[in-house]
């Protein structure tokens, strides 16, 4: 091979692995413009931001949930170790959304009443350690854990 050959393979390489960098997986794809998006910034379920970690007896993080609602993009995850379920972006946020609307949480609820709800509609009662941390429209963030 000559030298030429060689640095264009390189370039090559490097070029794929920044576009492999950049991609991110847990984007959810929109359809609102961004001033459909502002105005209903939170609507949809009272929070614009959901950060959920689960610690169960048998397995540290056995539940990770995180859900980050901009007015430019939306990211999602949902992650179950116990259900062996590894969902990003659009498929995460249709588990999400299931979820979410079965979830009655306001800033008004005890912290521990916003754990007990959360824990039930995540379907994981029997945890060691839960940590949640949620930005409520218009409010400052919450971040609360409890262990049993």
């Amino acid at each position: 091979m000559n030298k030429v050959t060689i640095i264009r393979l390189l370039l090559i390489i490097m070029i794929t692995l920044f576009m492999i960098g950049c991609s991110n997986k847990n984007l959810v794809t929109e359809t609102a413009s961004k001033d459909e998006k502002k105005a209903s910034l939170g609507n949809e379920y009272g929070f614009t931001s959901f950060n959920l970690s689960i610690d169960t007896s048998e397995m540290k993080e056995a539940l990770l949930s995180d859900y980050d609602e901009k007015i430019d993009k939306t990211e999602a995850v949902y992650e179950s170790k116990i259900d062996h379920l590894y969902l990003h972006g659009d498929q995460a946020m249709e588990k999400l959304d299931e979820i979410f609307k079965e979830l009655a949480l306001n800033t008004d609820m005890d912290d521990e009443d916003i754990i007990k709800e959360t824990s039930k509609a995540f379907e994981v009662i029997d945890y060691r350690v839960i940590k949640l941390k949620v930005q409520f429209k218009g409010h400052d963030t919450k971040e609360l854990m409890m262990s049993k």
